[in-house]
Order: C-alpha cells, then sequence, then structure tokens
C-alpha cells in the first residue's frame, strides 16, 4: 500500500479486516479519531460505518501525535478500503490538494502459536500466563510481561506449573480463547489458580527530577477477598498497582481464564507508547522497575496462594 499527500509519502498502517480488494483513488476522506489506546476495534465503528468517499484515512488522536495500532475482531471485510494514520499527519493530509491511496488487501489463512510447558511435580498446577504478541515492538506491552512470567516461574519453580504463552491477541485473545475452549472440551485438570501476567505490568517514565518511575495506570485485579485481599494488596503496594479485589469484572485475556473458574490474579496496563512505535525498551522500561514489579507480583501470589 501508499498513502501519499501532494506526492509526500505518509507512513500509514491498514485497518486490517475491513476490506479486501484493490484501489488506487484520490477520493479519500481524512478524519481525526481517537482509537481509546487500540484495544477495541469498536472503537472506530462511528468512524467507518459512514461511505461517503472510496477510501478512508484515519488519524489516531495521541498526546504525542503518535500512529496508534487498534486490535481487530477477524470480521466480514466489506468495509471501505481504511487505513491509520499518525495524529501528527492529520494536518498534512488534510491541507494536501491531493490525497490519494493505492491499497491492495487480501485474506489469507495464518497460523499463531500458543507455547504451553510444564515441570515434572504432581498436582494441580500453578497457571502462570502471559500473551507473546503485540503491535510493533511492544517492549512495554510484551516484553516486561515476559521478562516477569520468567521471574515467576523461577521463583515458584518448586511447585507443579504450567506456563502458557498466547499468541493472537491483536485478533480478540484468539490464542486464550482456542486454549481455553479446548481445555473445557477436554475437561483437562484445573489449575490451582490463574496470575494473568498482562499489558504494561512494568512500564516506567521518567519523572520532573529525572528518575523513572512506574506508570500510574497498571491494574491489579484478583477475586479474591477478606484477609487474602488484604495480604495481596499489601504485597503489590511497592509496586504502586491500581489494585482492585473482588473484582467481578476482568480486563485482556483475564476476561477469557476466568471461565476456568478458578481463583486468579491479573495484571494489565497501558502507557503512552501503548500500540505505538515508540514502545521500545529505553522509552518504556527500566532494570529496576522490571524487578521491583517482578518481586511485589511474586509476594502477591505467594499471598493468594496462601488463601486457597
Amino acid at each position: 500500500s501508499t498513502l501519499t499527500a501532494d506526492g509526500v509519502e505518509i507512513d500509514h498502517l491498514p485497518f486490517f479486516y475491513e476490506w479486501t480488494g484493490s484501489i488506487d483513488t484520490t477520493d479519500v476522506e481524512v478524519v481525526l479519531a481517537d482509537a481509546h489506546a487500540g484495544g477495541r476495534d469498536h472503537d472506530l465503528d462511528h468512524t467507518t460505518d459512514a461511505a461517503a468517499t472510496a477510501a478512508l484515512v484515519i488519524a489516531t488522536e495521541h498526546p504525542d501525535g503518535s500512529l496508534v495500532a487498534v486490535n481487530r475482531e477477524a470480521r466480514a471485510h466489506d468495509g471501505r478500503p481504511t487505513v491509520l494514520v499518525a495524529g501528527r499527519d492529520h494536518a498534512r493530509l488534510n491541507a494536501a490538494d491531493t490525497v490519494r491511496l493505492r491499497l491492495d488487501a487480501w485474506i489469507e489463512p495464518a497460523l499463531t502459536t500458543n507455547l504451553e510447558a510444564r515441570n515434572d511435580l504432581e498436582g494441580p498446577p500453578l497457571l502462570i500466563t502471559t500473551p507473546l504478541t503485540g503491535w510493533f515492538g511492544c517492549a512495554g506491552e510484551r516484553g516486561t510481561g515476559v521478562a516477569v512470567l520468567l521471574e515467576l516461574v523461577e521463583r515458584f519453580a518448586d511447585r507443579p506449573l504450567l506456563v502458557l504463552a498466547t499468541g493472537g491477541h491483536e485478533l480478540d485473545y484468539l490464542g486464550v480463547r482456542q486454549w481455553v475452549a479446548a481445555r473445557r472440551a477436554e475437561h483437562g485438570e484445573r489449575p490451582v489458580a490463574v496470575i494473568h501476567v498482562g499489558a504494561s505490568i512494568a512500564v516506567d517514565e521518567p519523572g520532573d527530577d529525572g528518575s523513572r518511575h512506574l506508570i500510574p495506570t497498571r491494574l491489579a485485579m484478583t477475586d479474591a477477598g477478606g484477609e487474602s485481599a488484604e495480604r495481596i494488596g499489601a504485597a503489590l503496594e511497592p509496586a504502586a498497582f491500581i489494585f482492585r479485589p473482588e473484582t467481578e469484572s476482568w480486563l485482556g485475556e483475564s476476561e477469557v481464564f476466568c471461565d476456568l473458574n478458578v481463583p486468579m490474579l491479573s495484571f494489565t496496563g497501558s502507557g503512552i507508547a501503548f500500540h505505538t512505535p515508540e514502545d521500545t525498551t529505553a522509552q518504556v522500561t527500566s532494570a529496576a522497575s522490571l524487578a521491583l514489579v517482578a518481586d511485589a507480583v511474586a509476594n502477591a501470589v505467594d499471598a493468594l496462594l496462601d488463601g486457597i
């Protein structure tokens, strides 16, 4: 695909599953829209519904003017040709005499991968899980979760473990939906608990004093209550999570894992670089933040298990 404004190429990303075919057109509408950090494609439904032009360019609103990628569901691709661009390019596209989009789009079969491993200890396992896939480099969105998961595996290696890394997150949690559905259909052994290490668990940002601080938009959820919840909350306090005990609503893949009907501790969050090309290691995390979060989460898992 190629997108130009008066002949100058503009970086863009196809809005996947919206349309298939081939087009070369200057009949292009340019809109500015809030993608709400790219979590759900229905946040842009109001933008894509109208069909006043042959093609659509959506500039994603963002505090730094970045391009925000948007998760999708596998769906009927009967919309119109649509691409996403960075919010900072909206003015240039709007002012251009000619905006031209050349796009060839098709659907082809492909695979995503779930990785599953367990140790050789007997008994109901502790399920520790994180998604593997994300947008762009996804160092904060996914990399911090992988790092924390590896620390948890080492910390709890003396008990039965089931470790699951899922793919297809961007397609409505495809990997975890397949895994949970298969697990339930096979009536497999239920884990003793689920530890869901979701997005941006150890993302930090620079403070006014130049030091790095964990972002305040990270959430820890559990269905535990009472003394157990108090102990979990105390364990997580050093890592500055928003703590939601006795939850009946989940976010991220925990929306699916809750169907296993076992105790769960789940984490998710998003920072300013979430779903953007700027989600790189140097910008979104540090060794100190990773170590702090991993230790707090491990202590919280101990508290959860003690209460079961």
